[in-house]
């Protein structure tokens, strides 16, 4: 179809339970309605479990749990046999952490800290020290850290080791890092990295840069 502004528009939540297959069966109904535009959610991958969809973990894909790339070829199919157009919302300005092993770009920043070629999606204030995540109990819980394989583990949370830093007790492995797991309270206090409103779990993007 050639692009054109939309006039109208009637917005589908897409989640786990509503792919973009289920999608498809209501396009008619929609085309119905008088609608220029089908207004779909965000569908890049997000966060495992997220139903809102603007916790993105990778731009590069549409999020399998919602129907993948082809699930989102058959909808813009069906739409355009309708004569609806599609519009897509996207997520440019922040990134879920809340899992740091699922972004990539996160999890190599906290492995490499400011060498990272990533470190520059992120709006990390270096120069104040390690990178802040308030994700602790307390600030004593740094003595409840283990460590598995090349990982530090507290609770059911992952975090990275950079290479070389292996060796000793888990606290010193910590003291090695780019990063320091601290008291989730010191989060709104002591900021190190920007954050989408005071959501800690979401890391904000500078967009400003082409990369």
């Amino acid at each position: 179809m050639p692009a054109a502004a939309p006039t109208s528009t009637y917005r589908l939540q897409i989640t786990p339970t509503f792919t973009l297959d289920d999608a498809v069966a209501v396009v008619p109904y929609v085309a119905g309605l008088g609608v220029s535009h089908l207004y779909l959610s965000p569908l890049l991958q997000a966060a495992t479990g997220s139903d809102h969809g603007y916790d993105v973990v990778d731009h590069s894909r549409i999020d399998a749990s919602r129907g993948g790339e082809a699930g989102l070829r058959r909808l813009a199919a069906a739409a355009h046999a309708h004569g609806l157009g599609v519009v897509l919302d996207i997520v440019p300005n922040h990134m879920s952490v809340a899992v740091p092993h699922e972004n990539a770009a996160w999890w190599h920043v906290l492995t490499h800290g400011a060498d990272s070629p990533y470190s520059r999606w992120f709006d990390i204030e270096w120069s104040a020290g390690p990178l802040l995540l308030p994700v602790l109990g307390s600030d004593d819980d740094v003595s409840l850290l283990t460590v598995e394989g090349d990982e530090l583990h507290y609770y059911e949370h992952r975090f990275p080791c950079a290479p070389g830093t292996l060796g000793g007790t888990p606290q010193q492995v910590h003291e090695r890092q780019a990063y320091r797991l601290v008291d989730w309270r010191r989060g709104t206090a002591e900021l190190t990295y920007r954050r989408f409103f005071d959501v800690t779990d979401l890391a904000g993007i500078r967009v400003e840069h082409d990369e």
